[in-house]
């Protein structure tokens, strides 16, 4: 895999940022949002040599993942690598549209400490532009949505891990669910709480998750709280946009690009 690199880390940085930069220069200047590796602990298990570096857990979805493995010494060295690959698509590239988003992110300290890991490989928020969002997932983020919006500049709803947290339904598992529902009151509540602490603190709110694609009374939820953008399946695309239209020109609002 390597042959040809001086170093096994040059293959990860190059292949990494010629990914995320064939995708970015296609929409510049428009912004795209690259989540950072948000892979759990038995998906990269299964990756080659994986299982020689990862814990066994008996619930990965709640374990070491996203934000947790950035700014501790088990995955330092990667999450180096991976922003290596991001400075070097928005500074050498010069595809500054790049904006990036912290997955699964714990807790307010769990925050401070990986902003400030990303600074010192380079990557400080408002350093050449640069705009870092969160995934808001966790009912934490949504509770001390005011602490967190200081921190960042945008918050994508993760729908998906936002309705089994607030549930308490592991999504992996097939037994319960039928007790998994985006639709459920409790979580368009969370939803709504996040969105309008967003409008309230003047950073960008969008949504990422299955929701908008799979029922579209969700994606007219969304429009009506006053979301800035959604994220949908390519095969809704065209329904749910015209979907959306309409339902800002029945809301009287002027429609965003």
């Amino acid at each position: 895999l390597v042959a040809g690199f001086g170093q096994p880390a040059d293959f990860f940085v190059q292949r990494l940022s010629e990914g995320i930069g064939t995708i970015a220069a296609a929409f510049y200047p428009k912004p795209v949002v690259v989540r950072m590796s948000d892979f759990k602990s038995n998906e990269y298990a299964s990756l080659l040599g994986g299982r020689w570096f990862e814990p066994s857990e008996d619930n990965p979805m709640l374990g070491f993942r996203g934000a947790s493995r950035y700014a501790h010494p088990a995955y330092a060295e990667g999450f180096a690598l991976e922003c290596a690959a991001m400075r070097r698509v928005r500074e050498e590239m010069g595809l500054d549209n790049v904006i990036l988003m912290l997955p699964f992110v714990r807790r307010v300290q769990e925050a401070d400490a990986v902003l400030a890991k990303m600074a010192e490989f380079g990557l400080e928020r408002g350093d050449k532009g640069l705009k870092i969002y969160a995934m808001c997932e966790i009912p934490n983020n949504v509770i001390l949505i005011d602490q967190f919006a200081q921190r960042f500049d945008g918050f994508s709803i993760g729908s998906n891990d936002l309705t089994q947290l607030t549930l308490g339904v592991d999504r992996d598992s097939q037994i319960v669910a039928f007790d998994y529902d985006e639709r459920d009151d409790g979580v368009k509540e969370m939803v709504r709480l996040a969105v309008e602490g967003c409008t309230r603190n003047g950073i960008h709110s969008g949504l990422c998750g299955q929701a908008p694609s799979d029922y579209p009374e969700m994606a007219e939820f969304l429009v009506q709280l006053g979301i800035d953008s959604m994220s949908l399946n390519p095969d809704t695309v065209l329904a749910t946009t015209l979907q959306v239209l309409e339902v800002e020109k029945r809301l009287g609002r002027k429609a965003r690009g």
